[in-house]
């Protein structure tokens, strides 16, 4: 009887605080959890089918306006590995005007052969000595000539050395298309001399999370194994991508680091004080001393790779078998591509899922320039399929919450990104930037916020009224890429009047 009396004494007394949450608990409350009736699959194919064909029209229109965008000048096709879900990827080209010529001058030449190219190859035959009298004689009659041309000659050799920029288009994982970004594209190949390469991943609500993102791995790793009939430098990749294609810039370099590497969890993480908070909502967050949830999985406390999440039951899981099961399984098959990525550009990108649609709201200035709730509705039910399977705090979803040791690692050192003022995102993509910034990742981040702008103001679809800032803004942004890929050879910036260009004499300008 004390002790129920005690019992009923501290009750009494004490207010009725909200319990620490455990990590299991916490990681059930990432889920997301619409709060309306969510519709069946076959409503949201029906709904996503009508807004892409409008959305078409409106890209339409995008693209109508002069000058207007360049077309692909190529396409292929590659295999879906990564993913649960088999299919094919298609990814759209586009390539700069000398790239033909010096595909048909220089493919299946190594470099050793080029700097001899001028030259008359020698015999090894029997009567090889003759031969190479004559070409003594050839090689002293020509003279200096003949070493001016080879000088000539190596200083126009580009193919082996584009750059190239994989990009993923926006539309909420659900909408778009790979040639929505045509402008862009165009513009990083007549600035940079590189190929652009626009990747047509698979979209909701057919393809839930995390397809997209695989398919954005996929991308990576094909166009590094096919560097040398591509014509590209395997060591200049860099990613970029609008809005949902801006979360994939992020995404798929950590998600391809864990391919490549597995990625294991320390206690250290866990209690990160560098890790922003990953409370599932403000009217109930845990404490400070609560363990903190910092991937897709738990994982065990001897450490082990991190398991992926199953985005469509039954789909096949991505669980990944211990780390000495996949050095075996790797040796015996095929070797892990050491495909890195040199620097992402990110534009006004989704970067933490953990905020409701409701908190991200109230974060943006101008209420009249808001994502429509029809919108952010079709897209979320769409991609984060199914829900009780999907953790919000993922880092392959919610990158802005991601470990800190996986952003250290995954992430290239060089970060540029664009941000829109009145946008929902602004907030989180600054938080993002912080942190980036900050002791222990030390990121180098060139980060620009488009003022009074709204998210994916470049898209505007009227042909008519010209978009101002977007010339300069894509300008500034190649310049950074510029500087860290390099400038190929030949290539010299002249002042323009939206800023400095690097763009060919006598090149269409794409963008107004």
């Amino acid at each position: 009887m004390a002790d129920a009396h005690d019992q009923t004494r501290r009750k009494s007394f004490l207010p009725n605080l909200p319990k620490a949450m455990t990590r299991q608990d916490r990681r059930k409350s990432m889920h997301f959890k619409p709060d309306y009736n969510p519709r069946p699959r076959w409503m949201l194919h029906m709904q996503a089918v009508f807004w892409r064909v409008l959305m078409g029209i409106g890209m339409f229109l995008h693209k109508f306006a002069n000058p207007k965008p360049p077309k692909p000048n190529f396409s292929k096709s590659i295999p879906a590995t990564i993913s649960g879900q088999k299919g094919v990827i298609p990814l759209q080209f586009y390539v700069p005007k000398d790239w033909v010529t010096q595909k048909r001058l220089w493919e299946g030449k190594p470099e050793a052969q080029f700097a001899e190219e001028a030259l008359i190859e020698e015999d090894e035959e029997e009567d090889g000595v003759a031969i190479k009298n004559k070409n003594r004689r050839v090689s002293t009659a020509l003279g200096d000539f003949g070493q001016n041309l080879r000088r000539r000659r190596m200083n126009v050799r580009r193919w082996g050395g584009y750059p190239v920029v994989i990009n993923f288009h926006g539309g909420g994982f659900t909408i778009g298309t790979s040639t929505d970004d045509a402008r862009w594209c165009g513009t990083v190949v007549d600035e940079c001399n590189a190929v652009v390469i626009a990747v047509d991943y698979r979209r909701a609500p057919e393809h839930p999370f995390p397809t997209a993102v695989e398919d954005g791995v996929d991308a990576v790793l094909w166009v590094h194994e096919h560097a040398a009939e591509l014509g590209i430098d395997r060591e200049k990749i860099a990613l970029s991508g609008f809005s949902s294609g801006g979360n994939m810039a992020v995404t798929v370099p950590l998600r391809l680091y864990q391919h490549q590497n597995g990625f294991e969890e320390s206690d250290d993480d866990e209690q990160d004080p560098q890790a922003p908070a990953r409370s599932p909502r403000p009217m109930s967050p845990p404490s400070d001393s609560s363990p903190s949830s910092s991937g897709s999985t738990q994982v065990p406390p001897g450490g082990g790779l991190v398991e992926h999440i199953d985005p469509n039951s039954p789909a096949p899981t991505l669980s990944s078998p211990s780390p000495k099961t996949t050095a075996t399984a790797t040796a015996k098959s095929k070797p892990v591509s050491e495909a890195k990525i040199r620097c992402i550009v990110p534009w006004y990108p989704s970067l933490d899922y953990t905020r409701t649609r409701e908190e991200r709201r109230a974060t943006q200035v101008r209420k009249d320039h808001e994502l429509p709730a029809i919108f952010t509705n079709l897209f979320d039910e769409s991609y984060l399929h199914p829900p009780k399977s999907v953790n919000l705090d993922s880092p392959y979803l919610s990158p802005g919450v991601a470990p800190t040791s996986l952003l250290q690692h995954g992430l290239p050192q060089e970060i540029i990104m664009y941000c829109c003022e009145v946008d929902m995102l602004l907030d989180e993509g600054e938080a993002f930037r912080d942190r980036l910034r900050s002791p222990p990742l030390n990121k180098n981040v060139v980060y620009r916020m488009i003022e009074g702008e709204p998210h994916g103001w470049d898209k505007a679809p009227n042909p008519l009224k010209p978009t101002p800032g977007v010339r300069e803004h894509y300008l500034r942004a190649c310049r950074e890429l510029r500087r860290v890929l390099g400038t190929q050879p030949g290539v010299k910036e002249h002042a323009t009047a939206q800023g400095p260009s690097a763009a060919p004499r006598g090149s269409i300008q794409v963008v107004r």
